[in-house]
C-alpha cells in the first residue's frame, strides 16, 4: 500500500512492506489508524489496522501493522466508526457474505447486522445508521444503540429499491448528511 496526496503533487510513499495483496479499508475518525485488508496464504483475507503518525504533514510515518481479525474466513471492507469504537466488515463466516460490527480496538463481541446477505458498510455521520448492500445490489440501513461495550442494531430496512449493478464491485460513498448517496 502507498500514500499519495489526494492532488497528485509529490511521490507516493510506501506504507506496508509485507503483503501478497492489501486493499485499504477506511482511516479512524482521528486519522492515526488505516483498517485494511490482506491476503495471506492459509486464512486468506483478514483484517489488520496501521498505526500513522503525522509529524511534517505531507510525510505519515507509518508504524507496524497490527492484526484485527484474522480467521478461516474472509474478511473484507473494514469501516470505522464515526466515533471510532467499532469496527464494521464482511465476512464470509456464515457461508455467505454478511456484515458484523465488533469494538475496536477489542476485545469484545461481535455482532451480525445483515441476514441473507450483505456487504460494503457504510456508516451515516449524522446519525445512528449502517448502511449496507445486499447480494443484488440494494441498499439497507439498520439504526443502532452503543452503550458502553455493547452493540444492539435493529432490523435492517430496505432503504432504496434501486439496485445497483450486481455483480460488481461498487464504488459509492454516503453524503455527509446521510440521506443521499453519489453511486
Amino acid at each position: 500500500m502507498f500514500w499519495m496526496r489526494a492532488d497528485g503533487a509529490g511521490e507516493a510513499q510506501r506504507l506496508t512492506e509485507k503483503g501478497d495483496l492489501q486493499i485499504p479499508g477506511s482511516f479512524s475518525p482521528d486519522g492515526k489508524r488505516l483498517a485494511f485488508v490482506d491476503r495471506a496464504s492459509g486464512t486468506g483475507y483478514d483484517i489488520w489496522t496501521l498505526p500513522i503518525e503525522f509529524g511534517d504533514g505531507d510525510n505519515p510515518r507509518p508504524g507496524k501493522p497490527e492484526p484485527f481479525l484474522r480467521t478461516v474466513s474472509n474478511e473484507s471492507y473494514p469501516e470505522f466508526s464515526p466515533d471510532g469504537r467499532w469496527l464494521a466488515y464482511g465476512s464470509n463466516e456464515s457461508g455467505i457474505l454478511e456484515v458484523y460490527v465488533r469494538p475496536f480496538p477489542g476485545p469484545g463481541g461481535k455482532w451480525q447486522i445483515s441476514n441473507g446477505g450483505g456487504t460494503f458498510p457504510m456508516w451515516s455521520s449524522k446519525a445512528r445508521e449502517l448502511f449496507y448492500l445486499t447480494a443484488d445490489g440494494r441498499i439497507m440501513v439498520a439504526t443502532y444503540t452503543a452503550k458502553a461495550d455493547s452493540f444492539l442494531a435493529d432490523k435492517p430496512r430496505l432503504w432504496s429499491e434501486r439496485r445497483l449493478l450486481s455483480g460488481t464491485i461498487p464504488i459509492l460513498a454516503i453524503a455527509p448528511d446521510g440521506k443521499r448517496f453519489a453511486v
